[in-house]
């Protein structure tokens, strides 16, 4: 199954990129994710893997997630596994007019039975979460900037 998201941020290329590749920027966009993790290399290097933990309807599970391709500012390459799921994801940026585009493409597969049967029925809520994640991570980026924990940008600590 796969699909493709992606939404235009009114910030430059530079910013979002910085944004993105900040672990600790993650569990503020993506839903239910309680800790991003590095546990091998820096983010942004080929070959660096993360614990991804996340919490759905009061039931943890971990994903890993191993960067299998960096361009910076332009193009990552993840792959996602899980005890249940494979996927690999594709985040491209670009610039668009004043802006940057950020496109997600989302390739994955059940590995149990019941998710290979439930995957394809899924894909309209989870191309819906998507597009609210980029939704959110572009009010982030645009208010926030590169950090999104502490103050907004045009507080009185914060730079980007």
């Amino acid at each position: 199954m796969t699909f493709t998201v992606s939404i235009v941020i009114g910030r430059p290329v530079e910013i979002v990129a910085r944004a993105l590749m900040d672990p600790e920027n993650h569990p503020y966009w993506q839903t239910g994710l309680r800790k991003f993790e590095v546990i091998k290399r820096a983010p942004g290097e080929v070959g660096s893997v993360a614990r991804l933990h996340y919490s759905e309807k009061g039931r943890p599970y971990v994903l890993e997630d191993r960067m299998v391709f960096y361009e910076p500012g332009k193009r990552i390459v993840s792959q996602v596994t899980g005890e249940a799921i494979a996927a690999e994801v594709e985040t491209a940026l670009r610039p668009s007019g004043a802006g940057t585009e950020m496109t997600i493409h989302w390739s994955g597969r059940g590995k149990i039975l019941p998710l290979k049967i439930m995957l394809p029925l899924l894909r309209g809520k989870m191309i819906r979460q998507s597009r609210a994640e980029l939704e959110k991570f572009k009010e982030l980026v645009e208010t926030r900037g590169v950090h999104f924990g502490g103050q907004p940008e045009n507080g009185p600590e914060r730079q980007s």
